[in-house]
């Protein structure tokens, strides 16, 4: 079960990691800047954390 989860918690963190990007450029010019572009790197950088969390708790090293 752990296996799992961690990989469901993986491919979410490289899914927002991938389009968590291009959704923030794609709002910022839709809502008038509510979403900014430097939002991007905070949408990589949760996504890589969250991958890398799932992959050890997939490995059970966390957890």
């Amino acid at each position: 079960m752990n296996v799992a989860a961690g990989i469901l918690i993986a491919l979410f963190g490289l899914i927002t990691a991938f389009m968590g990007p291009r959704m923030a450029t794609t709002l910022s010019g839709r809502s008038n800047g509510r979403f900014e572009a430097s939002n991007a790197l905070a949408f990589r950088l949760i996504g890589t954390v969250l991958a890398v969390l799932g992959l050890l708790y997939a490995t059970t090293f966390v957890g």
